[in-house]
Formats: structure tokens, C-alpha cells, sequence
């Protein structure tokens, strides 16, 4: 049985088939201190009452999980790499690279040693055991956007993870890479990635979390970020999703910004055939600028579901939120963002906006950007776009001798130029472009 003495749950009460569940969950908890135990208990029991969303939920009435529930699902039980050579493509010896497979992480693969000054990086069970009120202060709040159901199922089952701290004042010159890597498991497995990141005072640096998989085996990743920026920190965070094709994502990203941070993120997803983010970020503190912008490019029966809250509960604070898609074929796509503005926060500034280009007669788009406003003195926009490549551009393209084909990548590549030079690091930014050109591979992003 799961569950506590007061809240015994058997296998048969779990929302979800999950092979060896009582046996792995109880090597859980007997590894966990005490308050990661009672953590594991209670998102335990939370999971058991809510199970998966379904379709009947107004936040998840445009993306069904039905086939989960269908699976006897399985934990993975092997953390080894076996696809070391296309592994070898996202690793830049210049990056600080921290590599875990299947949730584990694995300090060989890694290169911390050689960028060890003003960033520490340890397992949770380290930083359980080492720097538990740091670690449990950031790992233990709640955002009201919260997905709830898959926050708490990674929290109730996550094997291991990565907590990465930067001191106070520390300015990191290169770029801290995390890379997920889904490898060598069987089908229907289910992995639950976890990230802690803390961002010290004044302090400044560039992160990109990347999730992979090189499986040809169908798998679930369910995965976990939090993140705080503290006082006038500086945080350039841009999260990839490149799982395998067969793959299904869902990840929740939690951020928190104290007064006067600045924090210049990215989304982007390419490559699972289901992927569903939950993108939150609650500003803490007055006078922080926020940039939440992303970028989705998916064909075939791609279908990826952008959900984002930014909420704003001090004064004068800036927001800047741009979201693109390009789909392609009979690819779909959902955006949900809503910026909410707290009775607080006066002069708030804030800006957000979605747009589409449409490459495929059946892709499909819902759209529904949200302003829920409670101060008075405020500037807040929003708005949304749906289009398909021009034929006059085309056939313009057509007239200097370039082919249709070329020329509405071309048009497709300006499209996505203007958000992908938001992006202040140079190291992500071809990291991103290198993924891009699979998508578009006569153009070079």
C-alpha cells in the first residue's frame, strides 16, 4: 500500500496504472528526509483525489492526457546513456553542463568542476541534506496558476534532481546548459525531471534547460522547474523542449522574482508529438521587468498547449510577452496567457501578444489572450494574430528565381527572426537556431 497510516492508498485507489508503484514509493520515502516525506505524502494524496486532468476542465478543454490514463505505465528503472553520439551534439565544452538522465543526475557527463566559482550544483539528495532551508524554502511554494494534478504527481515520485545556486554577486560568464535526457527505457515509461534554481542578489546569469530523447519507444515526461530571482538578480532562462517524436511533455515552470530582478525568458518546443507547458512567473516585488516570450514550431499531428500567468502583485513593474507559432501540416496549437493585476499594483506596465503563421490547410490554432485587471493606474495590452504566407510575396520570391519551397521558408525564417533576437545570449540563440533548421533546413536560422 501508498500512503500513510491515517491514508492508506492501494494500487487499485491510484489514478494511474503505474507498474512496481508501492514498492518504488516506498524506496522514496524511506531515502527522504522528513519534510521531503511529508511533501511526497500530501502531493501523493492530492494526486489520488484529483487525477489527470481531462477535457472537461476549462484549462484543458483543447488537449486530452486520455491516452495516459489508457497505459500501464512503467517507472524508469535504468539511468544510463546509450545514444552517446547524438548526445554529443548538444554538449559545448565552453557551457557549464549539468546532464541527467532519466531524472538522475550523473556528474561524468557533466562539466561543473572547471566553472565552480560563484555556482554551486547538487543532486536533491545533497542539497537536501546540505542546504535544506535554501532547498526546501524554494522547492515548497505554490503559484495560483499551478496545474495541480501534474505539479503534484512530480512531487509525490521524482527520483533525484538538480539544485543549482548562484551567490550573491556572482556574474557567470558562460552559459549553464541543463540537459534532460530521456535514454534507454522501455515503452510506456514515465520519468519525472526536477530543476531548482536559485538566483542570488545582484547576482547574474544565462541558463538553458534543454529536455531531449533519443528513444524510439513511446514515454511520458513529466517535469518540474523552480526558479527564484532574488533582489536585483539578473536571470536570461530560456527552457527547449526536443524530445523524441513519439514522446509526450508536460512541464510546469515556476518562477518567482524579488523586487528590482529583471528576467529575460524563453520557451520553445519543436519536437514531441504532445507537449502542454505551464508557464508561471509571480512578481514578488516592485520595480522587476519581465520578458516571457516564446516560440513553437511543429508539423504533421504535432500538438503543443501553451498555458502562461504572469502575476503582478507590486507597482511598478514592466512586462513584455511575445509567443509565435509556426504550424505546418495538420499540426495544432493552443495558447492560453493571462496577465493578472493585483489592486497593489499600480503603474504596472504591461504588453502581450500571440502570433501564428500557418503552413498547413489543416493546422489549427485556439488563441485566448487574458487581462484580468484590479488597480486603476495601469498601461496593459494584449492581443492576437492568425495568418498564412502572402501569394504576392510569394510569387515575388518566385519572379528573382527562387522556388516556392525556399521562399516560404524564407518568409517563415522573417517571421521568427524578430523573437529569436530577443534573446540576449549568443550561445542559445544558436543553439536554438541548430534545432530550427531541422524544422526548415534549406535556411539557416
Amino acid at each position: 500500500m501508498i500512503g500513510s497510516s491515517n491514508n492508506m492508498i492501494t494500487q487499485e485507489q491510484f489514478p494511474l496504472k503505474v507498474e512496481g508503484l508501492e514498492a518504488y514509493y516506498a524506496k522514496l520515502v524511506a531515502n527522504s528526509p522528513d519534510w521531503l516525506k511529508s511533501q511526497r505524502q500530501k502531493a501523493l494524496d492530492q494526486f489520488s483525489i484529483l487525477g489527470l486532468p481531462t477535457q472537461k476542465e476549462e484549462e484543458w478543454k483543447y488537449t486530452s492526457l486520455e491516452e495516459l490514463s489508457s497505459k500501464t505505465l512503467k517507472i524508469a528503472s535504468h539511468h544510463t546513456l546509450v545514444e552517446d553520439k547524438q548526445f554529443r551534439n548538444y554538449i559545448d565544452d565552453a557551457d557549464i553542463n549539468i546532464v541527467l538522465i532519466n531524472g538522475v543526475l550523473w556528474a561524468d557527463l557533466s562539466t561543473i568542476k572547471n566553472h565552480s566559482r560563484g555556482i554551486s550544483v547538487k543532486s536533491f539528495a545533497d542539497a537536501a541534506l546540505h542546504c535544506q532551508g535554501e532547498f526546501q524554502d524554494t522547492v515548497s511554494k505554490l503559484t495560483a496558476n499551478d496545474p495541480k494534478a501534474l505539479l503534484y504527481l512530480n512531487q509525490a515520485l521524482f527520483l533525484d534532481g538538480v539544485f543549482i545556486k548562484v551567490e550573491n554577486d556572482a556574474q557567470i560568464e558562460p552559459l549553464v546548459h541543463i540537459i534532460h535526457v530521456t535514454s534507454n527505457i522501455d515503452q510506456d515509461t514515465v520519468v519525472f525531471p526536477r530543476s531548482c534554481i536559485r538566483v542570488g542578489q545582484r547576482a547574474k546569469v544565462s541558463i538553458l534547460e534543454s529536455h531531449i530523447g533519443f528513444t524510439p519507444n513511446g514515454y511520458w515526461s513529466n517535469a518540474l522547474t523552480d526558479i527564484r530571482v532574488e533582489e536585483s538578480a539578473s536571470l536570461e532562462y530560456c527552457k527547449a523542449e526536443g524530445e523524441a517524436s513519439h514522446g509526450i511533455h508536460t512541464a510546469v515552470t515556476r518562477i518567482w522574482q524579488e523586487r528590482y530582478s529583471q528576467l529575460d525568458s524563453f520557451s520553445f518546443a519543436h519536437k514531441a508529438k504532445l507537449v502542454r507547458n505551464n508557464y508561471s512567473i509571480l512578481l514578488k516585488g516592485e520595480g522587476t521587468n519581465t520578458v516571457m516570450n516564446g516560440l513553437y514550431a511543429i508539423d504533421a499531428h504535432q500538438h503543443v498547449d501553451n498555458h502562461t500567468l504572469l502575476d503582478i502583485q507590486h507597482p511598478n513593474c514592466t512586462s513584455y510577452q511575445l509567443y509565435k507559432g509556426i504550424l505546418k501540416d495538420a499540426s495544432r496549437a493552443v495558447f492560453n496567457g493571462k496577465i493578472y493585476v493585483h489592486p497593489l499594483a499600480q503603474k504596472t506596465n504591461a504588453y502581450q501578444l500571440n502570433k501564428h503563421l500557418l503552413l498547413g490547410k489543416e493546422a489549427r490554432i485556439d488563441t485566448k489572450p487574458q487581462l484580468e485587471i484590479f488597480a486603476d493606474d495601469v498601461k496593459c495590452t494584449h492581443g492576437a494574430t492568425i495568418g498564412q504566407l502572402s501569394d504576392e510575396e510569394i510569387f515575388y520570391l518566385q519572379s528573382r528565381c527562387i522556388s516556392k519551397e525556399l521562399g516560404s521558408q524564407l518568409l517563415a525564417k522573417g517571421f521568427i527572426d524578430d523573437i529569436i533576437a530577443t534573446i540576449s545570449s549568443e550561445a542559445i540563440r544558436q543553439k536554438l537556431g541548430k534545432l530550427l533548421s531541422k524544422k526548415f533546413p534549406q535556411v539557416k536560422l
